[in-house]
This record gives C-alpha cells, structure tokens and sequence, in this order.
C-alpha cells in the first residue's frame, strides 16, 4: 500500500475540505469490510453536495415538526427546486438532481401543489418523480423491496419519505428495537437504491414533532436522531423557520426562512377555482429578527468582510444579479476567505480547521441574509445584505 509522509501532522497541515483528492489506493478489502491506513482515510475525496450544507450523498437526515407547520410544502419545493438545478438559501446544487417523492399520505391536494410548482418553476422533466400511495417501510417491510427498485429505476440520487408516520408499519415508534428495525430498512434503501456510477443516495424523513406542548423533539424514539446526519426543526411562523439543530459535518444553528405563498389554480370543469400554496423564501423583510444578533465566527467574518470592501471593495456591475444600488460594493468572494485566514477566524492551524470555519460562518450569513453572493465573468462575488436590504442568489 502506498505509503504517506511519516509525520501525520504534515498530512493533516496541507489536507483541507477544499483540495482536491490525490489518487492513491483506498485501502484492502477484507471480505465486505475495507482497512484503510492513516494515508488512505486523510486523503479521502472531499464532501459533495446536492444542496451545500444541508443533503450529502450517502447520508440520512430527518426534517421534523408539528402537523401544520409547512414542512411537506418546505420538502416538495426544495425536491422539485433540486431536479431543476435550483436551491433556496444562498445554496445552489451543482446540477439538476434526481428526486424520488415518496408521498405515503396520499394524492390528496399533492396535484395542486405539483401543478403550483410547475407554473411557477418550470419543468423539471425526469429528474423528478413520485410515488403517492401508502408506502410500508417497515417494520414490516412490506413495500421496501418496491421502494429500492423504484430509486433504481429512477436512477434517483434523494428519495423523500413522507412521513415517518405512514410509512412505519404495524410497530411502535416509540420502541427502540422497532424504530432501530426502521433505521436498518432506510439504510438499506440508501446502500441498495443507489445507482453504480453515480453518487450514493441521500434519504429525507419528514416527521412529526411530540405531542408535548413545547415540541421540544420529534415523536418516538431518540435513535432515529442518533442514526441521522441531518436534523432540521420546521416551525411555523412568520416567517417560518427550518433551524439546524444537529449536523454531522455542516454548522448548526443556521435559520433557514420561508414562507408558504397563496397560489391560485385555475378551476377544473367548471368548479371554483384552486387555491394551495408554494413555499419561497422569506424576503429579509418578512421577519422581525431577520438580522438577530451574531455572535463567535460568524460575526467575526462579517466584520472582517466589512473592513474589507471598506478597503478594497468595488461598486457592483449594474446587472440584473446585483440589487439595484448607486453605492452597494462588493469583493471577491475568495479575497474574503483570505482575509478570514490572515486574521485567524479560526483558531485552529491545520488548513481544514481554517476552511471549516470560514465555510460554516459564511453558510449562517448566506443564510440568516447578512450577505449576499453572485457570480460575474467567473467571479464570485459576496456583499453585505443587510446594508441594502436585498439579497442574492
């Protein structure tokens, strides 16, 4: 096996989220399993993306809440914003992704909301389909055979499970040995439902919250927090609020707004018209904390990005991706990381603790809206939101 510097800590000082992988063999295989070296697993390929900071191939998260509270309007969009190529947020996936919505509650208004979509979005083509029948997952499996040959088909790359609730079974959510047995079906979807060739399959499970009055956790047993390497809170409001409360790999504590938008349809022969909604995100000044108060790195990046345009920033293009403003500069994006870097955001050494905070500080800006990005004759460029009350893409 090729063999790595003889110092770990070099190998740790140049490895960043950012480098790009070095070729090299990935271990030995040892029946199913794979030994891999100290040099084998620091020069694994960087973390990809569907959505940046929010669905990683390969990975599970859950998306929780009270009934009510918008979180199917929330998933459906970014599913059929994700098959387009389009995100929400600040982040934007790479490329149309293939979706699988598995809407176990049932047809039931999930017409109107896809066609509300449509009209507003466009046409995502194959990249997205669904299943709107009663899905049993287990315990027992009764369609998970079904539900892994259809991600195959489709090719999918995310399949969207909602809700926990109808596709569970006959078993006690609240049981641990029976929420574990659905954990082992949903990994088993993720490593079977996936395509050779393309990146491993990402699963979402919306779900309810307790029936406590403070929905402080989602209903039944904790192990499927403990499995996730995602979770998202949804709370009602105005506007709404997505809060990352747990993420493997990816800052928490990002408030990520939306709202549902009130979409007519025409009527169908003859009858009244439809009316359902669209989830968007919320215009900065939808919400009355908005702009709550930063504390740690992120304020630190802001600030440091503020002395910065002060200093070196330019007036941005007149172009329909910067907001209209005779003032409103702006830098390059990564002048900015530099400068987050020269004056130690992090206070760790190894280039990846550097690029982790400066990537965790600038998700929570784009984000909450204190900045805003765009792209211009390949350059990225990044501005404070707040200033101008707009925002970017």
């Amino acid at each position: 096996m090729t063999q790595g510097p003889a110092n770990p800590e070099e190998m740790l000082a140049h490895i960043g989220a950012d480098d790009e992988p070095i070729s090299c063999p990935r271990g030995r295989v040892v029946g199913k399993l794979r030994l891999l070296s100290l040099h084998d697993a620091l020069h694994a390929p960087p973390r990809r993306y569907f959505l940046p900071g929010l669905l990683a191939p390969g990975e599970m998260s859950v998306w929780w809440g009270a009934p009510k509270c918008g979180k199917s309007f929330l998933l459906l969009r970014l599913a059929f914003g994700l098959a387009l190529g389009r995100g929400m947020w600040g982040r934007e996936p790479a490329r149309p992704v293939r979706v699988l919505y598995c809407a176990a509650e049932g047809e039931g208004g999930l017409g109107a909301r896809l066609l509300a979509l449509h009209r507003k979005m466009g046409d995502p083509g194959d990249a997205f389909c669904l299943i709107a029948q009663r899905v049993q997952i287990g315990p027992p499996s009764e369609h998970l055979v079904d539900l892994i040959a259809a991600a195959k088909l489709h090719r999918a790359e995310v399949v969207i499970v909602d809700t926990l609730a109808r596709t569970f079974g006959e078993g006690d959510e609240n049981h641990p040995s029976q929420m574990g047995a659905f954990i082992a079906a949903l990994d088993r979807l993720r490593e079977e439902g996936s395509t050779p060739g393309q990146p491993a399959l990402h699963v979402v499970v919306i779900h309810h919250g307790s029936k406590a009055e403070d929905q402080r956790t989602p209903r039944g047993s904790g192990a499927l927090l403990g499995a996730a390497d995602l979770v998202v809170k949804v709370k009602k409001g105005t506007p709404s609020v997505a809060l990352v409360e747990l993420a493997k790999d990816d800052a928490e504590g990002a408030e990520l707004t939306f709202c549902l938008r009130p979409i007519e349809l025409p009527p169908i022969s003859g009858c009244e018209a439809r009316v359902t909604c669209v989830a968007e995100e919320a215009e900065p000044g939808e919400s009355g904390n908005q702009f709550q108060k930063l504390r740690g790195q992120p304020a630190q990046a802001l600030s440091f990005l503020a002395d910065l345009i002060l200093r070196e920033g330019n007036i941005l293009p007149v172009s329909e991706l910067f907001p209209p403003h005779p003032d409103l500069r702006g830098v390059p994006f990564e002048d900015w990381r530099a400068e987050c870097a020269a004056r130690t955001l992090s206070a760790g050494e190894t280039k990846r603790a550097v690029n982790k905070a400066f990537r965790d500080a600038s998700q929570i800006l784009i984000a909450r809206k204190y900045i805003a990005t765009a792209m211009h004759l390949g350059v990225k460029i990044v501005w404070q939101a707040k200033v101008s009350g707009t925002s970017g893409t």
